[in-house]
């Protein structure tokens, strides 16, 4: 299936875990940004959730600055069941609408970066520009 247009509504924002290592943190050296990006599915509700997962580190596996976001998004009622919803029984976010997703939801976790470190020494560390398009291969499928 091509993609459509698609009702929906971004209707949800939480901040999953945001956290400051005090200790994992050295003021020299390379700084490295690991990156995660996942969506789940609430069938009953129609909402696709986008979740991210930044973390910063300055020593191999030990994260000085840890956030994590989730980012709801309800699709209305009859686009779910005719464009989301396939003849096999699953569900189906075309990559485009599932990039839209992505880049709505790294656009927050910016602004919560942002406004939780705001003050501190760790305010000078910024979620780049992220080409969404190259983290998402193809369309997202959900199997039950």
């Amino acid at each position: 299936m091509t993609y459509n247009k698609l009702g929906f509504a971004f209707t949800g924002l939480r901040t999953i875990s945001f956290a400051i290592i005090d200790k994992a943190y050295k003021k020299t050296g390379e700084t490295n940004l690991m990156t995660g990006l996942g969506f789940g599915l609430d069938i009953d509700d129609h909402v696709v959730t986008c979740n991210t997962r930044f973390s910063f580190e300055k020593k191999k596996d030990q994260p000085f600055l840890i956030l994590e976001v989730q980012a709801l998004f309800e699709i209305e009622k009859d686009d779910f069941l005719n464009k989301v919803k396939q003849d096999d029984n699953t569900y189906l976010v075309a990559k485009g609408l599932a990039v839209h997703f992505a880049v709505l939801t790294i656009g927050s976790a910016r602004g919560i970066l942002h406004a939780k470190t705001e003050g501190t020494p760790y305010n000078e560390f910024l979620l780049p520009t992220i080409d969404v398009n190259n983290m998402l291969e193809e369309d997202v499928i959900f199997e039950f």
